[in-house]
């Protein structure tokens, strides 16, 4: 009855999601406590005896608080993390970080299609160091494609360039795409990110490096402009937006440092991640905001968004705790690991992320990392890997999928910035995207992330 139970509640789970009939703290918290009420009444629920007992309606609450007790353990410390992370973003952005870095750029690439690549590369890399996606296409597609339009290249390129480069820098540790895996498995977002790193660096590296390949190939095309055309566009582009916060040229220097800083010392291991980002915040506000009142204004500003954020991550919290108290994760995984051959579950995690970048376009990035990963991470487990392999798999291939995604908004935001249809973008995408993928399934293997 539990892994029946299950298999049940993770397919009506991804049905929702899929379709979008329901937000998704909606989904994750009515389905799993739907399933104790169920399972409790029918007698189906562990006693804490090693049995089970029929439950009245009171029991079968007080075994869900229970169950949510555990999952919420599990998720506090990525809830703060992400809370404060967020906001610190939102800040750095205010402030003019961001602007700054991209203006510093555009004012020195040339006339060269393998310099507007870059520049595509660099920008993405810069708008999403935050983690949001939709800031990062409204930053980045706006800005680039008159270049791209002047000088004869394709928008789905620039699409592509977009999606794999913010692809890869959202497996840093406060990214939604940690977020969400961490608070579904229990695994440290920055032990995920270590393990990935040699698979970050290699990605953004044959990215910014397909750029002069891919440029030269496209200058013998007849793309490009003469230099007077590129002159005047350039110029356009360099006309700064303005910051919501006035602050010095000393103060965006310190931003940058205090950004340097931060990642330095998650990576070294120096500080935990909820440290640095409340120490973080705390200086960037002293260091940007004339006085409490614009620092309490900032706070509310962007922690409208982190709010939604941990709304989710809490929700996952309910999902988690009852999956795993109940015993239906154990049951699901068991039954799943009973059908799989032992030759071909010995290279599980290979597998995973070999296929998570069609797995995660069908089914959507939240569906793999919330729902997937967890049952993932114990069938790993149980052929003698690790949740941590299995989560870098799965990590891999949805976060450079996550712009071909049919059921998320973010991929739809880009197509309208871009003026491109769905089906010319994974007509012409979807197979780099994969092989990509693929490259970097072979990278994570050498890097020791998971085994061949």
């Amino acid at each position: 009855m539990l892994p029946l139970a299950g298999f049940a509640v993770v397919a009506v789970m991804v049905v929702l999601i899929v379709r979008g009939k329901s937000a998704l703290p909606v989904i994750l918290i009515m389905l799993p406590a739907a399933a104790v009420l169920a399972l409790g009444l029918a007698g189906e629920l562990p006693d804490g005896n090693g049995g089970t007992a029929a439950m009245g309606l009171l029991d079968c609450l007080n075994t869900l608080k229970i169950y949510l007790d555990s999952g919420l353990k599990s998720v506090l410390n990525v809830a703060c993390l992400f809370t404060f992370a967020i906001i610190f973003c939102g800040v750095m952005g205010d402030a003019g970080m961001f602007e700054a870095i991209a203006s510093a750029t555009i004012k020195r690439i040339g006339n060269r299609i393998s310099h507007i690549l870059l520049m595509t590369c660099l920008l993405t890399a810069v708008s999403h160091l935050d983690g949001s996606g939709a800031a990062t296409m409204l930053i980045t597609i706006p800005t680039m494609l008159p270049l791209f339009k002047k000088m004869k290249l394709s928008p789905v390129l620039l699409l592509l360039y977009v999606g794999l480069v913010s692809g890869v820098i959202n497996m840093l540790p406060w990214t939604s795409a940690l977020a969400r895996v961490s608070a579904a498995t229990g695994i440290n977002a920055r032990e995920i990110w270590v393990t990935l790193l040699p698979v970050q660096i290699t990605g953004l590296v044959l990215l910014f490096g397909s750029c002069f390949a891919v440029g030269a190939r496209l200058e013998k095309k007849g793309c490009g402009i003469s230099d007077e055309e590129f002159a005047k566009l350039r110029s356009g582009m360099l006309k700064p937006a303005g910051s919501v916060l006035k602050v010095s040229r000393g103060t965006l220097a310190f931003d940058i440092a205090l950004n340097v800083s931060i990642i330095l010392s998650m990576l070294l291991g120096w500080v935990d991640t909820n440290i640095a980002f409340m120490l973080g915040l705390s200086i960037a506000l002293i260091a940007n905001c004339r006085d409490a009142k614009e620092m309490t204004f900032q706070i509310q500003k962007h922690g409208a968004t982190a709010l939604n954020m941990v709304m989710v991550i809490f929700s996952i919290g309910m999902f988690v705790g009852v999956m795993k108290e109940s015993g239906m994760s154990a049951a699901m995984t068991n039954t799943l690991v009973g059908l799989l051959p032992g030759s071909v579950g010995r290279h599980l995690t290979f597998i995973i992320a070999l296929f998570c970048v069609p797995l995660s376009m069908l089914l959507g990035s939240d569906t793999v990392y919330m729902i997937m990963t967890p049952i993932f991470g114990e069938m790993a487990a149980a052929f003698g890997g690790t949740a941590l392999q299995a989560c870098c798999a799965t990590v891999i291939g949805s976060c450079i999928a996550a712009n071909l995604c049919l059921v998320g908004p973010t991929p739809y935001l880009a197509l309208g910035l871009a003026g491109v249809e769905m089906q010319d973008n994974l007509k012409k995408n979807f197979i780099p995207t994969w092989l990509f993928g693929v490259v970097l399934a072979g990278v994570g293997v050498a890097a020791g992330a998971f085994p061949l």
